[in-house]
């Protein structure tokens, strides 16, 4: 999992359309002013798909 999204090695621009529900609910929780590990709604999503990549991923999956 990358650390710094600024200094990510190759970025890529995703574009991904949520429910509006979604989006409230990650201001509602960045807004508690509670450390999450990100500082945007960008940084929050990345996050989450970084987790869930590694979450999905078989035991025996090595990345390079």
């Amino acid at each position: 999992m990358s650390k710094n999204p600024r200094r990510l090695a190759e970025p890529v621009r995703l574009i991904v359309s949520v429910e509006a529900e979604v989006v409230e609910g990650i201001d509602r929780l960045m807004s508690q002013g509670l450390h999450h590990g990100h500082r945007n709604r960008a940084e929050f999503v990345r996050l989450a798909i970084e987790r869930e990549l590694a979450r999905c991923r078989p035991d025996d999956f090595r990345t390079p």
